[in-house]
């Protein structure tokens, strides 16, 4: 059972070393969701925070920057409309962001400059039909980009009623062609691929929204579903898999050697090929992403970042 962890949702994948819990860092007190991106050459960590839902104004996060030389917090964009996952897009000059939107504002997937902060629509409709809540979206090497568009906004107030189906998407960056590759998860979350790329991993949350079964209970609230891709842009046999993990896990990444680091209720779980869990990193309150950077693993755990050393 505990192997079947393996499964959980990726946001990246990297060649890092161990990381244990006795390296442990907390680099700073801030609000620090999702995301988060490394960009190495500007010595800065970028992420977004929780969405801002204070009364009477409109919802809204931000997209902000650890400078890692200095570990001082900087705002890039204020008003992210309502950002969530973010990748570094190809030619690393530019952040790749899945917007959810607003009532006022459509959401999307978009690229940032990360010199000017311009940002442009890379894709924002599907047949003319405005997207739901853009959640997480991650890039192939082959430059196909894949991102996950459940109904959160709606759900939780700050988006008007669906238009599209609840769904994963594929978009081949060289054709422009968007594609919708599935239909079949009640809330399409995490994404990630394997490192060989010949399979989709989706993590569907389910009844976290109250969408079915028994928000407490874990095999309940969310499955994680490994997908053969028949082509970059097709889908082909579907397995539904399990998760171990406290939680709703979220950031996880993976060894080329297969072990793996897992975002999760409690912190970080380190696990070993064979499913055995080598450590756990505690967290107070839980992981929610992680990245590794400049020798690090770093951490966003909504109130602060911290960060493991590797190796």
């Amino acid at each position: 059972m505990i192997r079947k962890i393996f499964y959980t949702v990726v946001l990246c994948v990297a060649v890092i070393t161990q990381a244990t819990a006795a390296m442990l860092e907390k680099i700073v007190t801030t609000n620090a969701h999702e995301g988060p991106v490394c960009v190495a050459r500007q010595d800065r960590l970028y992420y977004a925070t929780k969405p801002d839902f204070q009364a009477g104004k409109i919802p809204h996060t931000s997209i902000m920057y650890l400078d890692l030389r200095t570990n001082k917090v900087h705002t890039f964009i204020k008003d992210a409309n309502m950002t969530n996952g973010m990748w570094l897009a190809p030619g690393g000059k530019a952040l790749l962001a899945a917007e959810q939107g607003n009532k006022n504002s459509p959401g999307g997937i978009f690229q940032i400059d990360l010199k000017t902060a311009k940002q442009t629509v890379v894709v924002d409709k599907f047949h003319g039909k405005p997207f739901n809540s853009p959640n997480k979206v991650i890039v192939s090497k082959g430059g196909v980009i894949y991102f996950s568009d459940p109904d959160y906004g709606y759900n939780q107030g700050f988006k008007p009623k669906p238009q599209l189906l609840n769904a994963v998407y594929a978009y081949a960056i060289a054709s422009r062609q968007l594609r919708r590759l599935s239909t079949a998860f009640i809330m399409p979350h995490g994404l990630a691929l394997s490192p060989d790329e010949k399979y989709l991993y989706v993590g569907d949350t389910a009844a976290v929204d109250g969408k079915s079964g028994d928000p407490d209970n874990p095999y309940d609230s969310h499955g994680i579903y490994k997908i053969k891709l028949q082509t970059p842009v097709q889908l082909g046999t579907l397995e539904k898999l399990e998760t171990v993990s406290p939680g709703i896990p979220d950031g996880f990444i993976i060894l080329p050697n297969g072990q793996l680091y897992v975002a999760a209720g409690d912190g970080i779980h380190h696990y070993a090929p064979n499913g055995r869990l080598i450590d756990i990193i505690k967290i107070p309150g839980g992981a929610v992403n992680l990245t590794p950077c400049n020798g690090y693993l770093y951490i966003t755990a909504d109130k602060a970042i911290y960060r493991s050393k590797l190796g």
